[in-house]
């Protein structure tokens, strides 16, 4: 059993190493304390198996090869690869929006040319939220914290553009307040994401009762 956790605690640190991490960076993305990593890296204590499978996800491995002692080194992580293949799979999911765009474009104009402009106008702003909300679900899955804020900002003003376009065919002279809105939603999201940063920066000082130390 001490031969097992001594194994565990030297690819914990190999591997946050790797990752270029601190013990303070990677408790914060795991709400534990940079204290309780450092005991885990010294073997005074064992994550659980679902700390453990929440670290290997942020690494890119399994929880496995936490728990074979390797030749040389842990195999070396391909992060960048790993990183680079989730935001693949957001753009490819939020492309699909663009891509409906384009086929109502398609089918209306060979319908109705002479509306054909204005489709293809309110066809491709729509796909622009609807584009934003699907980069917003896996940013929430992927994503840091900064990075959601963005995504949510960009909604917000998108879909103001949107509205104002809209409202604008029928009443040109108040379409502009619609921003007055986005401009309030703004506020209010900035505000919440810098509470949700300090309570999770505060989360993460916290001392962790629940490391099991056998």
């Amino acid at each position: 059993m001490d031969e097992l956790k001594m194994t565990i605690a030297a690819n914990l640190a190999e591997y946050r190493k790797q990752a270029h991490l601190t013990q303070q960076q990677l408790a914060e993305k795991i709400n534990y304390s940079d204290k309780t990593v450092s005991k885990w890296e010294r073997g005074e204590g064992v994550p659980d198996v679902l700390v453990l499978k929440q670290i290997a996800d942020i690494y890119g491995i399994t929880v496995n090869d936490f728990l074979y002692a390797h030749a040389d080194k842990p195999k070396k992580l391909r992060l960048k690869d790993f990183w680079a293949k989730r935001w693949l799979i957001t753009l490819l999911s939020a492309g699909l929006a663009f891509l409906v765009a384009t086929i109502v474009t398609v089918i209306w104009w060979m319908i109705v040319p002479d509306d054909g402009a204005t489709v293809a106008k309110f066809a491709y702003l729509t796909a622009i939220p609807v584009a934003l909300i699907v980069t917003l679900v896996f940013s929430c899955l992927w994503g840091k914290l900064w990075m959601r804020c963005i995504v949510v900002s960009a909604l917000i003003w998108t879909l103001c553009l949107l509205l104002h376009l809209v409202i604008n065919i029928v009443q040109d002279s108040y379409a502009w307040m619609i921003y007055l809105i986005g401009a309030a939603l703004q506020v209010l999201v900035v505000l919440w994401f810098v509470l949700a940063y300090f309570v999770k920066r505060g989360k993460s000082k916290e001392p962790s009762d629940k490391t099991p130390e056998e």
